[in-house]
C-alpha cells in the first residue's frame, strides 16, 4: 500500500522518460466555499489560467518566476473578495507515458466557515538546530529523492529503526538514520523546542520528523496528535505522514482517529491528501471503519474534485469502508450512501 500511495504523489512530480513536455490544463477546483466556485474561477482567470500554462510550458527561469507571479496574484484576487477568509491557489502536474495534465485547486475557507482555521498560534522564536539534526533531515530527503527517482535504491518502505523511514540502503542514508536515532534521544528537549516554539514551518516539521525516531511509541504518537493543528500545513503534513507509518507497520499503536478526521477538510489540498493516505490502512479495521462512516459526506465531496490523487484516494476509502461498487463518477449514488452512512445506517 505504501508504494502504491507513494507512486500516486511521484506522478505529481517528476515526468517518466518518454513523457510529453507540454501540460494541459484538465480541471479547476475550488475547495470550499458557498462565495466562490469553479464556475466563478473560470469566468475570472480564463485568460490568466491561459497565461499561466503556455508561461509553465516554455519553461525558462524567467517564464517560472512570471507563472509564479500570476499565480500570486490570482490567489490574492480571491483572497480579497467579499465573505473569504481565506485562499490559495496551487496547480499539480500529473504525467503518464505520454500525457502532461495540470490540474488548478483554490483552497478556500469562507468568513462564515472560519472555524477551519481554527489552528494554533504562530510560533514567534528562533531555536538553534539542534546537533545539526535539521540540516541532517533535509539532506535525507534530498539524497533519498534522488537516488529513488533515478531507481539507485529502492521506493519500497525499509527496515526501519524509528516510526518513519522512507529510504535506505546506502551508507550515507543508513548513517543519517542511526544519528536520528542517536539524536531523538540526545537532543530530545531541544527537537520539542523548535517544534513548540520556532516560527519556521519547515525547521518544525524537520524536528518532527527527528522525533520520529524516539524509543517510545506513545511520545511519537502524542507529538504528532499536537502537531495536527498547527499553523503550518508542512507540519499537519509531516504529522499524517508519520501516523500514516505508524498505521502500516505498527498496528499495536492507537491512532486518535478523531483528532484525524478534522483534516479530511483542511484548508491545505496536501493535507487532505496525507489524511486520506492515512485512514487507508486503518479503514479495514473495524473500530476505525465505524467512525470514519461519519465522514463518509466530506469523503464523497473529495471523490467530486478533478486533482486525481483527491479522486482516487477518496474512491478508495468509499469502496473500503462502504462495501459498495458504484462507478467512481456515480456521485449520486455515493450521496445517498453517504447520508446515511452519516445518520448511522450504511
Amino acid at each position: 500500500m505504501r508504494s502504491a500511495l507513494f507512486a500516486v504523489l511521484a506522478s505529481a512530480i517528476l515526468a517518466p522518460a518518454g513523457a510529453q513536455s507540454t501540460a494541459t490544463l484538465r480541471g479547476v477546483d475550488v475547495y470550499r466555499s458557498e462565495s466562490f466556485d469553479a464556475g466563478a474561477a473560470y469566468r475570472r482567470f480564463g485568460d490568466e489560467f491561459d497565461n499561466y500554462v503556455r508561461l509553465r510550458n516554455e519553461g525558462g527561469a524567467h517564464d517560472a518566476a512570471k507563472a509564479e507571479e500570476l499565480r500570486a496574484k490570482m490567489q490574492a484576487e480571491v483572497a480579497g473578495l467579499p465573505g473569504i477568509a481565506f485562499a490559495e491557489l496551487s496547480f499539480t502536474d500529473f504525467f503518464s507515458a505520454d500525457d502532461r495534465a495540470l490540474y488548478a485547486t483554490f483552497d478556500v475557507v469562507d468568513k462564515a466557515d472560519a472555524s477551519r482555521l481554527a489552528f494554533n498560534p504562530l510560533p514567534a522564536g528562533d531555536v538553534p538546530d539542534p546537533a545539526g539534526l535539521l540540516a541532517a533531515w533535509k539532506r535525507y530527503m534530498d539524497l533519498g529523492e534522488s537516488l529513488s527517482m533515478s531507481g539507485q535504491i529502492s521506493m519500497d518502505r525499509p527496515n526501519c529503526p524509528g516510526f518513519y523511514c522512507l529510504w535506505s540502503g546506502t551508507p550515507e542514508i543508513d548513517g543519517l538514520e542511526a544519528r536520528f536515532k542517536a539524536g531523538a534521544q540526545g537532543e530530545n528537549a531541544e527537537l520539542r523546542r523548535v517544534l513548540a516554539e520556532d516560527r519556521d514551518g519547515g525547521k518544525r516539521a524537520a524536528a518532527l520528523f527527528v522525533l520520529s525516531y524516539s524509543v517510545s511509541g506513545s511520545d511519537v504518537l502524542s507529538l504528532c496528535g499536537g502537531a495536527l493543528t498547527d499553523p503550518d500545513p508542512r507540519v499537519r503534513g509531516a504529522a499524517l505522514q508519520i501516523l500514516s507509518d505508524i498505521a502500516n507497520h505498527h498496528p499495536e499503536l492507537p491512532v486518535a482517529l478523531l483528532r484525524v478526521l478534522p483534516r479530511l477538510d483542511d484548508p491545505s489540498s496536501a493535507v487532505r491528501g496525507k489524511a486520506m493516505g492515512l485512514l487507508v490502512p486503518l479503514s479495514e479495521r473495524k473500530a476505525y471503519r465505524d467512525v470514519m462512516l461519519t465522514s463518509a459526506p466530506r469523503l464523497v465531496k473529495l471523490l467530486e474534485l478533478h486533482l486525481p490523487e483527491s479522486r482516487d484516494l477518496a474512491y478508495t476509502l468509499l469502496g473500503i469502508i462502504s462495501r459498495k461498487d458504484f462507478d467512481k463518477g456515480d456521485y449520486t449514488s455515493w450521496e445517498k450512501w453517504a447520508k446515511r452512512a452519516a445518520a448511522g445506517k450504511p
